[in-house]
């Protein structure tokens, strides 16, 4: 089953000729790619996440495996040093048994016609006995740094082998995180480009001083709900959105009165945030000659939530995590989305001038359509 962009695409492409004008991009065919974008964003957002995970265990797994190795090489050096003692301990029960066996005659009719007589006798045999004691002493001793020797060696090396173990896996698993990035990141490139096409080409249908009306009636709307309150109560505005705090309201579940609707059709942000925007797309449409090209703003939590539940698990973000559902996060097509392009340029030259920026995280091609405001 193709996606609902892909098929959007491949509908628009492959019409036979003269079924319909090459020219006319019906509003629902763009509609329909901005919820395939918004569906692939939001898994996007939770494979980011994961891969971010990934790396960090990845990260945490090397830095474990690289202490484990100099922890290994200071207990091979105390297995050597035990093996070492090992081998004087046995040096030392063979001098004394050379001492015992090898220094004179010991024999029992020597003993007892030799000068000292059996006082003699004794006073070796007390003598044999201590040998003997230093020597199984020695020889223990020896048994143990040998079993020392082995069971260092071989401790060192299975935490080794198994930490090296954990951090492939968390090197296939970081790996796999990132292959899984990059392709959705390729997909939402395409559909990127493709409503950068029929924005392109409804821009071209639509009646320039309807659009200059529109622009400022969503900034006028804007500019009241964003005022202070005591001046917003002398303001007007009949529809479009309300002044009023969203500090109250979680992630997603600002009401939609309070939400200011863009010269961008269906679009909305928080009131300063819409205000600051607006002023923007002005200044772009001075720059460039039309307005920006807006692929995704305010995600309700419901949407969330629908998204989160009809997705492959892994494939949406929980809900509730997203600057999309604090009204305060666009993401924006037509030349802005590619790095290097003079929208894009301009963008990061102007937009903070007015607010909005391309997060530090969002750059180096990593998410360029993604702009957030922060005041």
């Amino acid at each position: 089953m193709l996606p609902l962009g892909a098929a959007v695409v491949l509908a628009l492409t492959s019409a036979a000729p003269g079924a319909a004008d090459p020219d006319t991009v019906p509003e629902a065919a763009l509609g329909d790619v901005r919820v395939e974008l918004a569906e692939l964003r939001a898994g996007m957002e939770t494979l980011r996440r994961t891969a971010t995970e990934r790396i960090e265990r990845y990260r945490r797994e090397s830095t474990r495996l690289a202490e484990l190795t100099e922890a290994r090489e200071a207990a091979e050096e105390r297995a050597e040093s035990a093996d070492g003692h090992r081998a004087r301990a046995r040096t030392a029960a063979a001098q004394q048994a050379a001492t015992a066996y090898m220094g004179g005659d010991l024999s029992m009719v020597h003993a007892w016609t030799g000068p000292n007589g059996p006082d003699e006798l004794l006073e070796r045999g007390a003598y044999l006995t201590l040998l003997g004691e230093h020597r199984t002493a020695d020889l223990d001793r020896a048994e143990a740094a040998r079993i020392a020797t082995g069971t260092l060696a071989e401790v060192a090396e299975t935490v080794e082998e198994e930490q090296a173990e954990a951090a492939e896996a968390a090197r296939t698993a970081r790996e796999e995180a990132e292959a899984a990035v990059a392709e959705q990141e390729g997909y939402v490139r395409t559909l990127v480009e493709e409503q950068s096409r029929l924005e392109a080409r409804l821009a071209e249908e639509r009646d320039p001083d309807a659009e200059e009306e529109r622009h400022e009636e969503a900034l006028a709307n804007a500019r009241t709900a964003a005022a202070p309150p005591e001046a917003a109560a002398e303001g007007s505005s009949d529809h479009g959105c309300t002044p009023g705090s969203v500090a109250a309201h979680t992630n997603g579940r600002i009401p939609e009165a309070l939400l200011c609707p863009l010269p961008q059709p269906g679009e909305r942000l928080r009131a300063d945030a819409a205000q600051a925007f607006i002023e923007l797309d002005g200044a772009f449409r001075s720059e460039f000659g039309r307005r920006m090209c807006v692929a995704d703003s305010y995600r309700p939590y419901h949407e969330q939530v629908r998204l989160f539940e009809e997705m492959l698990p892994g494939m949406a973000a929980r809900p509730g995590t997203s600057q999309h559902g604090l009204g305060v996060a666009v993401d924006l097509c037509g030349g802005v989305h590619r790095v290097g392009t003079p929208e894009h340029e301009w963008m990061l030259a102007t937009a903070p001038d007015y607010g909005w920026d391309n997060p530090s995280w969002a750059r180096d091609g990593f998410e360029p359509w993604h702009w957030e405001y922060t005041p």
